[in-house]
């Protein structure tokens, strides 16, 4: 996907109809607690040194991190970007770049909702 259409799916799918600032932390705020809430399955896709191509890991539930780092406020001004995410893997938490996990229900968009949310954060 390429620039514009993070740009047109942010416009469509998250902050359609927001006027301020504080209308659009609560549009990122239900966007994402919607599809932040739950583990699901994902294979590695990409190299890193921890979890070999091709394995497949548990996405944990990860609100919580994203509480502890500030981003729970959905706030541009005071967010940071979501590059990691924890997994489970042999009974073993590690954390890994979402770039490198492909979700293995092609109907979980909880990976895209983060890139949307890094899209915006850094170049919307």
């Amino acid at each position: 996907m390429d620039k514009e259409d993070h740009r047109s799916q942010i416009e469509d799918k998250v902050i359609v109809d927001c006027y301020d600032d504080e209308e659009i932390s609560g549009a990122w705020d239900c966007y994402m607690t919607e599809r932040l809430c739950e583990s699901f399955p994902a294979k590695i896709i990409g190299e890193n040194p921890e979890i070999p191509v091709g394995e497949i890991v548990i996405v944990k539930d990860n609100l919580h991190q994203f509480d502890e780092i500030g981003t729970i406020f959905w706030k541009k001004s005071d967010a940071y970007t979501i590059d990691d995410v924890e997994v489970q893997w042999n009974n073993e938490e590690f954390d890994i770049d979402i770039n490198d996990l492909e979700p293995l229900d092609k109907n979980n968009d909880t990976l895209e909702a983060i890139k949307y949310w890094n899209f915006w954060i850094t170049k919307f």
